[in-house]
């Protein structure tokens, strides 16, 4: 079967080789782990739950996952992933994660719809996505936890050779917001609704304010909106001189300043100190 499960519907049979997102159709993974750095309102107790899985559509080259989104991991059954999901729980997750997951839409809803975790469900993902992949995952994702990574099709071509990001990851939104509705947090926790990230790069500051205004038109009040400065310098960064290296605080700055401008509410913003190696997750069976 030709595959078309992300907007760039490669149409490879990955039952006999790898798609553009580097695996084939049997579901990888690279660790499931509680993870203690999310953003506080995700995960503000037992850390979330998260499944990485292997292999990108995006396969950006600055990626912090770098050898994970390209295909590096290990197989994992139907079976083994809701055992997983439930091994999660038992260890204290405030949620189960599914960490870049769009590749394996059918195997994650499958999953799903057999057993439902206790606590929220969040698929975590580039943004980069199909609006008739995401209808599968309707009634089953309580957040959903995506990127915005672009505004501008040139700098979505050259770091993730996606010039349709922008209008792509628009209407993917949209259809998340479409299915959760409104945001709910109960506590301190969120329990269902969107919370969008936007990493942002050096150098990049125009492509940030745009993001800005892009998501000004789609996010509602109570959405959430993580600005991030974490950007290491990481994969093929080195092969683009504008992004090798750490992002700047002024770059920074501006761009929280303009979410406050836009009348942003609900805004997480970061530490310098964030930017370290240290936070990015060991892959290992």
């Amino acid at each position: 079967m030709k595959c078309t499960l992300c907007p760039r519907a490669c149409g490879v049979d990955r039952a006999r080789q790898n798609g553009y997102c580097g695996v084939g159709e049997t579901m990888k993974i690279g660790r499931a782990a509680l993870h203690f750095w999310e953003e506080p309102v995700l995960a503000p107790h037992g850390g979330s739950g998260t499944i990485f899985f292997a292999g990108c559509s995006l396969r950006c080259v600055y990626c912090q996952n770098f050898r994970l989104s390209r295909g590096e991991g290990y197989e994992i059954s139907h079976e083994e992933l809701i055992e997983t999901m439930k091994r999660l729980e038992g260890e204290g997750a405030d949620n189960i994660e599914f960490v870049t997951g769009s590749h394996y839409i059918p195997g994650i809803a499958a999953a799903l719809a057999e057993y439902r975790p206790y606590v929220p469900t969040v698929f975590n993902c580039g943004g980069y996505e199909s609006v008739e992949q995401l209808r599968f995952l309707d009634g089953l994702i309580d957040i959903y936890m995506p990127d915005f990574k672009y505004s501008d099709p040139e700098i979505a071509r050259r770091y993730s050779n996606a010039p349709d990001y922008p209008s792509v990851a628009a209407a993917a939104l949209e259809e998340m917001k479409r299915q959760v509705g409104a945001t709910v947090v109960t506590g301190d926790a969120m329990k269902r609704g969107v919370l969008v990230r936007h990493l942002v790069l050096p150098s990049n500051v125009r492509n940030s304010i745009g993001v800005l205004d892009v998501l000004k038109d789609i996010l509602d009040r109570d959405d959430y909106l993580s600005l991030m400065s974490q950007y290491v310098p990481y994969g093929d960064a080195h092969k683009f001189p504008e992004i090798d290296r750490k992002l700047k605080p002024l770059e920074y700055k501006a761009v929280v300043a303009h979410a406050e401008k836009l009348g942003f509410e609900n805004v997480l913003v970061q530490t310098a100190d964030s930017a370290d190696e240290s936070f990015i997750p060991k892959f290992e069976k």
